[in-house]
């Protein structure tokens, strides 16, 4: 019998997660990028391809999975630094894709906004 429903956000499910299994995750938003047309993804991806990791841009082009674990907050928030640009540094807003980390005590220690 169901009590009481509770509304989760993404971030609510990545922090239980993080404290769960003691992990430190990169979470990147697809909803934006999800939406746009195939040739405006192409562009976004060229832009991409310049900069984050072959393994990343795969699972981004999937456009299903979107957290990545990692086995320190340090090397997590340098590599989501170097993959994921602040909205600023994009060519427009089709490129930006908001990205956070969360480490093992479920806080969000680095963000693109």
């Amino acid at each position: 019998m169901i009590i009481q429903g509770n509304e989760l956000q993404v971030y609510d499910l990545i922090a239980s997660y993080a404290q769960r299994y003691q992990q430190t995750l990169v979470y990147f938003d697809l909803s934006t990028y999800n939406q746009l047309d195939e040739s405006t993804k192409n562009t976004v991806n060229t832009w991409y391809e310049e900069f984050i990791d072959e393994y990343v841009l795969d699972i981004m082009k999937q456009g299903v999975f979107n957290t990545i674990k990692f086995p320190d907050d340090t090397v997590a928030c340098l590599n989501a630094g170097s993959w994921f640009p602040k909205e600023s540094q994009c060519p427009n807003a089709n490129y930006y894709i908001r990205c956070y980390v969360v480490d093992a005590y479920g806080d969000i220690i680095w963000e693109n906004n």
